[in-house]
């Protein structure tokens, strides 16, 4: 038998602000990346904004270990006060209709393990970052749930588990959703940017503020 999903990005959309962008900074006043570290980071992604999603090269050499323990604090003191409640009434109100819940981001998987776990979603859909030897290498595995690689993602989990896309439900904020919204059968435009919301009205789709 088929399964309803309900599928929903997390940045902007369930929590207000961008979660890696409060890591990286969390790192920082932790110790654990120095500012000179930073701000070479920060002005290769000037000089190349092209990268400015798919580069982790400032994780690169920390261990999995440090990292995994200060993205647990990170997430409980940054992120989850920052879950929107009208975010998490409409998570639950799809689990009292039976539905699966998937999160579905572009954000480390590292770092919302613990909203996962919170939620009670059945599967999150995150970047992951490469590991050798214990420590990050700083380069993405697998796809960048971004733009059309999230609907790849999760066709490819809907094929595994048996998800009745047509049936199902989609949550985002960004026009990188657009790919996603074209094959669910009931998307919805949550905070949305300029062009999300323009798509949202010509294509009458339920806009929705959390």
């Amino acid at each position: 038998m088929s399964r309803v999903a309900a599928i929903f990005d997390v940045d902007q959309t369930l929590v207000q602000g961008c979660t890696e962008r409060l890591f990286f900074r969390y790192l920082i006043r932790q110790g654990c990346l120095s500012v000179p570290q930073a701000l070479t980071y920060l002005s290769f992604l000037a000089i190349n904004p092209l990268f400015r999603f798919e580069d982790k090269s400032y994780l690169a050499g920390l261990t999995v270990a440090e990292v995994k323990s200060l993205a647990q604090r990170c997430y409980q003191e940054e992120i989850s006060p920052r879950v929107s409640r009208s975010g998490l009434s409409c998570v639950l109100e799809h689990q009292g209709r039976g539905h699966n819940v998937v999160l579905l981001t572009g954000s480390l998987s590292i770092l919302l393990l613990p909203l996962k776990e919170e939620l009670g979603a059945d599967w999150l859909i995150a970047t992951e970052v490469g590991r050798d030897n214990g420590k990050f290498t700083g380069k993405i595995q697998g796809l960048h749930p971004r733009g059309v690689n999230k609907l790849r993602l999760l066709l490819n989990l809907a094929l595994a588990q048996g998800l009745d896309l047509p049936r199902s439900y989609a949550y985002g904020d960004h026009i990188q959703d657009l790919h996603l919204f074209r094959h669910i059968g009931h998307p919805v435009a949550v905070n949305p940017s300029w062009r999300l919301r323009r798509q949202a009205r010509r294509h009458q789709w339920p806009i929705r503020y959390f």
